[in-house]
């Protein structure tokens, strides 16, 4: 477990000097007047830095837990049971659910072609 400590220090120490690297052109004042060709480079050089830090960080935090489960010093958490989605209904009360829908809208499309071929016999456009 000791081959995790020089590596997340250093990670540590990359991440802050990407952080510092944001911060110290406007902490040192030297960006004189908005935003200068140095305060560019230094600020997206420090989120750059400071990303690839975290990075680090966070993959070697991830091999050490790893390993201290492997050896049993901590343990593993339980998975999640999630809640079963109820099966879906049976194909006979879905078509009963279903038809009263399926009459109305019958209804609606006969009434409304009744209704086009009388104005279509009246001489009407239909439309």
């Amino acid at each position: 477990m000791t081959k995790y400590v020089w590596p997340l220090a250093t990670s540590a120490l990359v991440t802050l000097m990407g952080f510092a690297l944001l911060v110290l052109p406007f902490a040192l004042h030297t960006n004189a007047g908005g935003w200068t060709h140095t305060t560019d480079t230094l600020f997206w050089s420090g989120i750059g830095v400071a990303v690839i830090g975290l990075l680090s960080l966070w993959g070697w935090l991830g091999g050490l837990r790893k390993e201290m489960v492997d050896r049993g010093l901590v343990k593993a958490p339980a998975p999640t049971q999630q809640e079963e989605t109820p099966a879906a209904p049976p194909a006979d009360n879905l078509d009963a659910m279903l038809r009263p829908l399926a009459e109305t809208v019958l209804r609606d499309l006969t009434a409304q072609l009744a209704a086009k071929n009388e104005a279509a016999h009246r001489g009407g456009t239909g439309a």
